[in-house]
This record gives structure tokens, sequence and C-alpha cells, in this order.
């Protein structure tokens, strides 16, 4: 039969069995604080573009598109959307963005059609730049109306104290709609980071 003993334990190790456990429990907590003073974080986390907090559900407007189709932005989604603005005469910096788009979705490989290219042109493009548009650029969407919409559009996508023409970004816009990040001359970051969410997402 086991004995029940009234004679207390000693003290001493028992006050050093609960501060061995304080010290266990603790130390996770103690780790990442400390991290989190230093602004440690790990490499797999990092975005290469510049992310837009909190992100914005794009407004679903109606466009019309440089071969006088009607699509309303929502038709869009389901897909990864590379979106460029820029007003009627497209410069070096526009084209150099029509380009790193087409580079980047064709640098995904197989993966490619799980990504599509927007243009947003605030003014009716020169019939001459159409042409080269659309043979430099095939498969991309260029929407060139109403202009009303289309300014409605460039406002959801404006950074601080910076139109979406003046930023010549690139932006990225998610399979639900949602803008999340902005790109400047930096393709290799965003081809990495498209990849990493087509990875970790369930849509698109």
């Amino acid at each position: 039969m086991t004995e029940i003993t009234t004679k207390p334990r000693n003290s001493k190790s028992g006050l050093i069995i609960v501060a061995v456990l304080i010290a266990i429990f603790a130390l996770p907590e103690i780790i990442a604080v400390s991290l989190q003073v230093m602004k440690w974080r790990p490499d797999s986390t990092t975005n290469r573009g510049d992310l837009i907090q909190p992100v914005r559900a794009i407004e679903d407007l109606e466009f019309q598109t440089i071969d006088n189709k009607t699509v309303k932005f929502s038709e869009l989604r389901k897909k990864w959307i590379m979106v460029s603005f820029a007003d009627g005469v497209c410069n070096d910096a526009c084209l150099k963005n029509m380009y790193l788009m087409r580079q980047v979705q064709t640098a995904l490989g197989k993966e490619q059609n799980r990504v599509q290219r927007i243009f947003v042109s605030h003014e009716p493009i020169a019939p001459e730049a159409q042409k080269v548009m659309l043979k430099e650029f095939a498969g991309m969407t260029i929407l060139v109306g109403s202009q009303l919409n289309v300014k409605a559009l460039s406002l959801q996508f404006t950074l601080p104290n910076m139109t979406a023409v003046d930023a010549q970004r690139i932006y990225l816009v998610d399979p639900l709609g949602n803008l999340m990040m902005s790109y400047r001359d930096n393709p290799n970051g965003m081809l990495k980071d498209i990849v990493h969410l087509m990875k970790i997402s369930w849509s698109g």
C-alpha cells in the first residue's frame, strides 16, 4: 500500500523546477520579441514589390478595348493581372512597362495562362501606335474608354502624391480583383513574387 506522507518536499528543489518550467515556456516569447526589436524577417517572406496596404478592391467598371469590344473589369478577374497606365502618348517608360509585362508572362512558361496583361490609356491612341501595340504586345488587353471610367479606374491605383500615370509602375492585381503590389523597374522581383503567390494561392 502506498503511504501518504505529510512531510513537505524540499522547497528549494520545487522552486528550481518551477523556474525551469517558466524559462522553457517563456523562451520562445523572448526570442520572438528580440527578433521583432531587431526588425529581423526571414528572406522567404520578403516581397520584392511595394505592398499596397490595405489591399484595394477594384471597382467593377465597364470599358472599351482598342479593338472596339466592351468589357467589365470583373470579366478580367480569375487570373493574376499586371496593369500599367499611360496617357495618349506612350513614351519610353510606357513601352518599357509593356515589354516587361510581356517578358514576365513569357518567363512563367506553362503557368503563363494564369496571368494577363492590361494597359490603360487615358487618351485615344494614334492609329500607328495601335498597330505597333497589337503586333508587338499581342495578347495584352488595351483599355481606352470611356475616358470617365478610365480616369475612375486610374484613381484607384493612385499612390501617395503620385497618379497612376506619373508613377510609371506596373501594378499587380489578384484573381479576386484586389490591388496588392506595385513595381518599378523590377521584372525579376515581380516574376518571383508572382511564382510564389501562385504556389500558395487557391485562386488564379
